[in-house]
């Protein structure tokens, strides 16, 4: 039998735009693809069923017609006809589907069409404001960040007391995670001389060491106002700009922020579970109070990404195999084609952003 899984077996197809980017696909797969589904269907099931006396892949089709009866095949066969139409009819109406479509089935019965009814999100469409405009307005100038000697006194006094806090649990054998251990003290911390400098890393004296942390400290700040300009050009586009954001991706943001929280939870050594009872909130809870957050995010990635498409901006290859190749040596069971996405997402969106930041 011929595979015409490329070739077009649907008809009557109504595509209905609905609210928040979903559209409704309604229409008839053939009785032909069908049928031909059915064969597939059944050989799937002769394969996965286990009925005493035969071998799985050598149960005659009467025998499982028998065993099940002829609907749960038809509907076996339905799910594999559309699973097969579905993105034929995506290309052929050139709709941009996102996540799990929802699909109910109209009609079904041997010998005639499948009818389907289809809602799926899709790629919301709009249009970006004047972003280079929005951005050359939050590029103004700043002054070169000013690091007081306080500022350098706090940050050497903070390096001080971890040292002392590492020294006390090699003494005492301890992990650092153990904190049953009495308080650290001001005579409990290094003397502040060239020779504390020397033990903390590569500097000379005392002088040295507090030179290159006021260069550290410069270095943040100014990290820190590059950061702040590029949320302030961004939260400005996105205030300009009207999406109809589909559930799925304001979803997904959810997921990936609760994802980071069971990730950091587990980390202190909570259960996911604890942790929710010591806050006393549900997941729920969270996902409501999260929920603008989540919508802020997914806005940001599709007007990056629409913006990464006007400016022709693209990853640099290069980057994007070391990149990608580091990852996969740190997770080597993740999925390669994932990998790649997530990484060429991180380097367009730099791309972008910097892009941004050069408008003056």
């Amino acid at each position: 039998m011929a595979d015409d899984s490329n070739q077009k077996n649907h008809s009557n197809i109504k595509v209905t735009e609905l609210p928040n980017s979903e559209v409704e696909i309604e229409g008839e797969v053939t009785a032909e693809k069908l049928e031909k589904a059915r064969g597939k269907a059944v050989t799937r099931l002769s394969q996965t069923l286990k009925i005493p006396g035969f071998r799985p892949g050598h149960t005659p089709e009467k025998v499982i017609i028998q065993h099940i009866g002829e609907y749960p095949i038809l509907e076996d066969a339905a799910e594999i006809a559309l699973t097969e139409e579905y993105p034929l009819i995506l290309a052929e109406h050139g709709i941009d589907a996102l996540g799990r479509p929802d699909i109910a089935i109209t009609k079904l019965a041997a010998g005639n069409p499948l009818g389907f009814k289809i809602k799926t999100a899709v790629n919301p469409r709009f249009a970006l404001p004047d972003y280079k405009k929005i951005a050359k307005e939050k590029n103004v100038a700043h002054a070169a960040p000013d690091v007081s000697e306080k500022e350098i006194d706090e940050a050497i006094e903070r390096i001080r007391h971890n040292k002392a806090h590492l020294d006390l649990h090699k003494k005492l054998g301890t992990d650092l995670k153990n904190h049953e251990h009495e308080e650290i003290k001001a005579e409990d911390l290094p003397p502040l001389d060239d020779e504390f400098a020397k033990s903390i890393g590569d500097y000379a004296t005392l002088a040295d060491l507090r030179a290159k942390m006021k260069e550290s400290l410069v270095k943040e700040k100014e990290y820190e106002a590059r950061e702040k300009t590029r949320i302030d050009i961004v939260e400005s586009i996105i205030a300009a700009t009207e999406i109809p954001l589909p559930e799925v991706l304001v979803d997904s943001e959810l997921q990936k922020m609760l994802g980071q929280l069971k990730e950091d939870v587990s980390r202190t050594g909570l259960s996911y579970e604890e942790y929710l009872k010591q806050i006393n909130k549900s997941e729920d809870d969270l996902k409501k109070e999260w929920r603008e957050t989540a919508e802020k995010k997914a806005k940001f990635q599709l007007i990056l990404n629409k913006i990464a498409d006007t400016e022709h901006i693209e990853p640099d290859m290069e980057v994007l195999e070391h990149e990608s190749k580091q990852l996969m040596d740190m997770y080597k069971d993740a999925d390669p084609m994932r990998i790649r996405v997530y990484v060429a997402t991180l380097l367009i969106n730099e791309a972008v952003l910097k892009f941004l930041e050069e408008q003056s």
